[in-house]
């Protein structure tokens, strides 16, 4: 009877270890972006724009996770000037456009949804409830989830400090323009 309850009391500690580390992570939002082998480019970037201690901190924070081939997708040369010394600035500018100070998960996401970012000025968050027939079947209504015009590929990684939405192009503040980049509309 004894062995009984000390295994149950292991079970019941076991599930509630489980259990809390999925509501609080333990790893912060610069944590995840750099286990994540597709946000390599945007890790390299923080790491320039010194704000990886920024996305180390309390928060919460909300990124949008531009992916390497979102990166890629700008016109050559760019982020080689942008990680420059001198363009620091603008550097700064870009990725603090991806951050929201909030918790905001996929789910949060209304029909539009505006939300002003660290670089103070507003995204526009949209989701889409979107179905369609593939090969004669049915598919099953799935939400698609916009930031500007960029599409959210992977929704709710959660951090200690935030929660991280990972999307397929980088976007800009609307007095910005760079070729590849997803602007406001």
């Amino acid at each position: 009877m004894k062995a009984l309850k000390i295994v149950l009391l292991l079970v019941i500690s076991l599930a509630v270890l489980a259990l809390t580390s999925n509501i609080n992570p333990e790893k912060t939002i610069s944590e995840k972006v750099a286990e994540k082998e597709d946000l390599s480019t945007l890790l390299t970037a923080l790491e320039a724009a010194d704000l990886v201690e920024v996305l180390k901190g309390e928060g919460p924070y909300t990124v949008f996770a531009p992916t390497n081939k979102a990166f890629e997708n700008l016109p050559e040369g760019k982020l080689d000037n942008l990680l420059k010394a001198e363009n620091k600035e603008e550097l700064i500018k870009i990725l603090k456009y991806h951050v929201v100070a909030d918790k905001i998960h996929a789910s949060d996401i209304g029909a539009e949804t505006m939300v002003e970012t660290l670089e103070g000025t507003q995204l526009k968050l949209t989701a889409q409830s979107t179905s369609g027939e593939y090969m004669g079947e049915e598919a099953e209504a799935m939400n698609r989830v916009m930031v500007n015009n960029a599409a959210v590929t992977e929704t709710d990684i959660m951090a200690s400090n935030g929660i991280i939405h990972v999307i397929d192009s980088i976007v800009m503040p609307a007095d910005m323009e760079v070729m590849g980049a997803a602007n406001n509309n």
